[in-house]
Protein backbone atom coordinates (compact mmCIF):
# COMPACT_ATOMS: atom_id res chain seq x y z
CA UNK A 1 0.00 0.00 0.00
CA UNK A 2 1.21 3.50 -0.79
CA UNK A 3 1.60 6.00 2.03
CA UNK A 4 -0.37 9.25 2.09
CA UNK A 5 2.76 11.17 1.11
CA UNK A 6 3.34 8.86 -1.86
CA UNK A 7 -0.26 9.27 -3.02
CA UNK A 8 -0.03 13.06 -2.76
CA UNK A 9 3.29 13.11 -4.65
CA UNK A 10 1.83 10.88 -7.34
CA UNK A 11 -1.23 13.09 -7.70
CA UNK A 12 0.93 16.21 -8.11
CA UNK A 13 3.15 14.50 -10.69
CA UNK A 14 0.08 13.34 -12.62
CA UNK A 15 -1.42 16.84 -12.70
CA UNK A 16 1.89 18.16 -14.00
CA UNK A 17 1.85 15.63 -16.83
CA UNK A 18 4.69 13.56 -15.41
CA UNK A 19 4.99 9.80 -15.07
CA UNK A 20 3.33 8.27 -12.02
CA UNK A 21 4.32 4.65 -12.59
CA UNK A 22 5.74 2.68 -9.69
CA UNK A 23 9.57 2.79 -9.51
CA UNK A 24 9.75 -0.98 -10.01
CA UNK A 25 8.00 -0.62 -13.36
CA UNK A 26 9.94 2.44 -14.46
CA UNK A 27 13.22 0.58 -13.93
CA UNK A 28 12.13 -1.72 -16.72
CA UNK A 29 13.83 -4.98 -15.72
CA UNK A 30 12.09 -8.34 -15.95
CA UNK A 31 12.83 -9.00 -12.30
CA UNK A 32 11.41 -5.71 -11.02
CA UNK A 33 8.24 -5.97 -13.11
CA UNK A 34 7.60 -9.57 -12.04
CA UNK A 35 8.25 -8.72 -8.39
CA UNK A 36 5.86 -5.76 -8.52
CA UNK A 37 2.92 -7.81 -9.82
CA UNK A 38 3.69 -10.86 -7.71
CA UNK A 39 3.10 -8.74 -4.61
CA UNK A 40 -0.48 -7.96 -5.57
CA UNK A 41 -3.71 -9.36 -6.93
CA UNK A 42 -5.08 -7.57 -9.97
CA UNK A 43 -8.74 -7.44 -9.03
CA UNK A 44 -11.34 -7.25 -11.79
CA UNK A 45 -14.27 -9.08 -10.22
CA UNK A 46 -16.42 -5.96 -10.71
CA UNK A 47 -16.71 -6.37 -14.48
CA UNK A 48 -20.05 -8.19 -14.32
CA UNK A 49 -21.60 -5.43 -12.17
CA UNK A 50 -23.88 -3.33 -14.42
CA UNK A 51 -23.52 -0.37 -12.06
CA UNK A 52 -19.72 -0.26 -12.27
CA UNK A 53 -18.16 2.23 -14.68
CA UNK A 54 -15.97 -0.54 -16.20
CA UNK A 55 -18.95 -2.73 -17.12
CA UNK A 56 -19.36 -1.36 -20.69
CA UNK A 57 -15.83 -2.55 -21.48
CA UNK A 58 -16.69 -6.12 -20.47
CA UNK A 59 -19.88 -5.98 -22.53
CA UNK A 60 -17.96 -4.79 -25.58
CA UNK A 61 -15.32 -7.54 -25.34
CA UNK A 62 -17.92 -10.28 -24.82
CA UNK A 63 -19.89 -9.04 -27.82
CA UNK A 64 -16.94 -9.65 -30.13
CA UNK A 65 -15.87 -13.14 -28.98
CA UNK A 66 -17.58 -16.44 -29.74
CA UNK A 67 -16.35 -20.04 -30.07
CA UNK A 68 -12.92 -21.54 -30.60
CA UNK A 69 -9.76 -21.21 -28.53
CA UNK A 70 -8.96 -17.96 -26.76
CA UNK A 71 -5.86 -16.48 -25.17
CA UNK A 72 -6.57 -13.79 -22.57
CA UNK A 73 -3.46 -11.71 -21.95
CA UNK A 74 -3.43 -10.01 -18.57
CA UNK A 75 -6.32 -11.92 -17.01
CA UNK A 76 -5.75 -10.63 -13.47
CA UNK A 77 -7.82 -12.53 -10.93
CA UNK A 78 -10.28 -13.71 -13.56
CA UNK A 79 -13.03 -11.11 -13.61
CA UNK A 80 -13.16 -11.21 -17.40
CA UNK A 81 -12.06 -14.84 -17.59
CA UNK A 82 -15.20 -16.16 -15.95
CA UNK A 83 -17.32 -14.14 -18.39
CA UNK A 84 -15.35 -15.23 -21.46
CA UNK A 85 -15.08 -18.94 -20.58
CA UNK A 86 -18.72 -19.86 -21.38
CA UNK A 87 -18.36 -18.25 -24.83
CA UNK A 88 -15.40 -20.31 -26.07
CA UNK A 89 -14.27 -23.93 -26.26
CA UNK A 90 -11.00 -23.40 -24.40
CA UNK A 91 -9.40 -20.42 -22.70
CA UNK A 92 -5.77 -19.85 -21.73
CA UNK A 93 -5.59 -17.22 -18.98
CA UNK A 94 -2.15 -15.59 -19.00
CA UNK A 95 -0.77 -13.15 -16.43
CA UNK A 96 2.49 -12.24 -14.69
CA UNK A 97 0.91 -12.26 -11.21
CA UNK A 98 0.99 -15.63 -9.44
CA UNK A 99 -1.45 -14.52 -6.71
CA UNK A 100 -3.94 -13.41 -9.36
CA UNK A 101 -3.66 -16.69 -11.27
CA UNK A 102 -4.21 -18.63 -8.04
CA UNK A 103 -7.61 -16.99 -7.77
CA UNK A 104 -8.39 -17.95 -11.37
CA UNK A 105 -7.46 -21.58 -10.61
CA UNK A 106 -9.70 -21.53 -7.53
CA UNK A 107 -12.71 -20.76 -9.76
CA UNK A 108 -12.43 -24.29 -11.16
CA UNK A 109 -13.58 -23.30 -14.65
CA UNK A 110 -13.47 -26.58 -16.62
CA UNK A 111 -12.26 -25.14 -19.94
CA UNK A 112 -9.68 -22.74 -18.51
CA UNK A 113 -5.96 -23.27 -18.02
CA UNK A 114 -3.57 -20.69 -16.59
CA UNK A 115 -0.08 -19.65 -17.65
CA UNK A 116 2.30 -17.32 -15.84
CA UNK A 117 5.01 -15.08 -17.20
CA UNK A 118 5.91 -11.86 -18.93
CA UNK A 119 4.52 -11.32 -22.41
CA UNK A 120 8.05 -10.57 -23.65
CA UNK A 121 9.10 -14.17 -22.94
CA UNK A 122 5.80 -16.00 -23.42
CA UNK A 123 5.85 -18.66 -26.15
CA UNK A 124 2.52 -20.51 -26.45
CA UNK A 125 2.63 -23.90 -28.18
CA UNK A 126 -0.30 -23.05 -30.46
CA UNK A 127 -2.16 -20.21 -32.10
CA UNK A 128 -5.62 -19.05 -31.09
CA UNK A 129 -8.89 -18.09 -32.74
CA UNK A 130 -9.04 -15.12 -30.40
CA UNK A 131 -6.42 -13.14 -28.51
CA UNK A 132 -7.88 -10.67 -26.01
CA UNK A 133 -5.75 -7.90 -24.48
CA UNK A 134 -8.10 -5.67 -22.50
CA UNK A 135 -6.55 -2.87 -20.41
CA UNK A 136 -3.06 -4.36 -20.69
CA UNK A 137 -1.06 -2.59 -23.39
CA UNK A 138 -0.71 0.58 -21.30
CA UNK A 139 1.15 -1.51 -18.68
CA UNK A 140 3.74 -2.91 -21.08
CA UNK A 141 7.31 -1.68 -21.41
CA UNK A 142 7.38 -2.03 -25.19
CA UNK A 143 3.74 -1.88 -26.32
CA UNK A 144 4.41 -1.76 -30.07
CA UNK A 145 6.59 -4.87 -30.01
CA UNK A 146 4.24 -6.69 -27.66
CA UNK A 147 1.21 -6.04 -29.87
CA UNK A 148 3.03 -7.36 -32.93
CA UNK A 149 4.11 -10.43 -30.98
CA UNK A 150 0.63 -11.09 -29.61
CA UNK A 151 -0.86 -10.79 -33.09
CA UNK A 152 1.44 -13.61 -34.25
CA UNK A 153 -0.44 -15.90 -31.86
CA UNK A 154 -3.69 -15.40 -33.81
CA UNK A 155 -4.57 -18.10 -36.34
CA UNK A 156 -5.16 -17.08 -39.98
CA UNK A 157 -8.71 -15.75 -40.08
CA UNK A 158 -8.72 -15.17 -36.31
CA UNK A 159 -9.08 -11.91 -34.41
CA UNK A 160 -7.15 -9.81 -31.92
CA UNK A 161 -9.41 -7.87 -29.53
CA UNK A 162 -7.80 -4.99 -27.65
CA UNK A 163 -8.87 -2.11 -25.41
CA UNK A 164 -6.93 0.59 -23.58
CA UNK A 165 -7.80 3.74 -21.62
CA UNK A 166 -8.39 6.83 -23.70
CA UNK A 167 -5.86 9.41 -22.53
CA UNK A 168 -4.92 10.18 -18.92
CA UNK A 169 -5.68 7.71 -16.15
CA UNK A 170 -4.01 8.10 -12.77
CA UNK A 171 -2.41 4.72 -12.05
CA UNK A 172 0.94 3.59 -10.71
CA UNK A 173 0.78 0.64 -13.13
CA UNK A 174 0.50 2.58 -16.39
CA UNK A 175 3.68 3.16 -18.37
CA UNK A 176 1.95 4.58 -21.45
CA UNK A 177 -1.16 6.45 -22.48
CA UNK A 178 -2.78 6.56 -25.89
CA UNK A 179 -4.84 8.85 -28.06
CA UNK A 180 -6.93 7.66 -31.01
CA UNK A 181 -4.05 8.63 -33.29
CA UNK A 182 -1.23 6.90 -31.40
CA UNK A 183 -3.36 3.81 -30.75
CA UNK A 184 -4.18 3.55 -34.47
CA UNK A 185 -0.55 4.02 -35.46
CA UNK A 186 0.60 1.25 -33.12
CA UNK A 187 -1.98 -1.24 -34.34
CA UNK A 188 -1.44 -0.45 -38.02
CA UNK A 189 2.01 -2.04 -37.78
CA UNK A 190 0.73 -5.37 -36.48
CA UNK A 191 0.29 -6.82 -39.99
CA UNK A 192 -3.47 -7.35 -39.94
CA UNK A 193 -5.75 -7.86 -42.94
CA UNK A 194 -8.43 -5.52 -41.60
CA UNK A 195 -8.84 -3.32 -38.57
CA UNK A 196 -11.78 -1.65 -36.83
CA UNK A 197 -10.92 1.07 -34.30
CA UNK A 198 -13.24 3.19 -32.21
CA UNK A 199 -14.10 4.82 -28.93
CA UNK A 200 -16.13 3.12 -26.23
CA UNK A 201 -18.22 5.34 -23.99
CA UNK A 202 -18.83 4.85 -20.29
CA UNK A 203 -22.16 5.17 -18.49
CA UNK A 204 -21.65 8.95 -18.33
CA UNK A 205 -21.29 9.09 -22.14
CA UNK A 206 -17.59 9.92 -22.02
CA UNK A 207 -15.11 8.40 -24.47
CA UNK A 208 -13.34 6.43 -21.76
CA UNK A 209 -11.76 3.63 -23.83
CA UNK A 210 -10.11 3.02 -27.18
CA UNK A 211 -11.06 -0.30 -28.76
CA UNK A 212 -9.97 -2.29 -31.78
CA UNK A 213 -10.48 -5.59 -33.57
CA UNK A 214 -7.68 -6.78 -35.84
CA UNK A 215 -8.35 -9.65 -38.23
CA UNK A 216 -5.52 -11.80 -39.56
CA UNK A 217 -5.55 -12.71 -43.24
CA UNK A 218 -6.51 -16.25 -44.18
CA UNK A 219 -3.24 -16.74 -46.08
CA UNK A 220 -0.02 -14.87 -46.66
CA UNK A 221 -0.51 -12.21 -49.35
CA UNK A 222 1.68 -11.82 -52.38
CA UNK A 223 4.29 -9.08 -51.93
CA UNK A 224 2.82 -5.60 -52.30
CA UNK A 225 4.56 -3.86 -55.19
CA UNK A 226 1.96 -1.17 -55.84
CA UNK A 227 4.38 1.55 -54.80
CA UNK A 228 7.30 0.16 -56.78
CA UNK A 229 6.98 1.61 -60.28
CA UNK A 230 9.77 -0.56 -61.68
CA UNK A 231 8.06 -3.72 -60.40
CA UNK A 232 4.78 -2.59 -61.96
CA UNK A 233 6.51 -2.00 -65.27
CA UNK A 234 8.10 -5.48 -65.16
CA UNK A 235 4.74 -7.09 -64.45
CA UNK A 236 3.16 -5.32 -67.43
CA UNK A 237 5.77 -6.87 -69.74
CA UNK A 238 5.02 -10.42 -68.58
Amino acid sequence: MRSLAQRITQSIRWRLGRSVAAPELESGTDESVAAFYNRRVTGCEFLDDPTHYEHPRAVWVLKHVSGGNLLEIGCGNGGMTRLLAPKVSHLTAFDVSAPSLSQVDEMGLPNVETAQGLIESFAPHKQFDWVVMSEVVEHLRKPHESVRKAFEWVIPGGSFVITTPNGHWESDEHLHEFTFSTFSEMLSNAGCESMEIGYLRDRDNRRRWLTAILVKGGSDPAPDDFFDRRAIARNRKQ
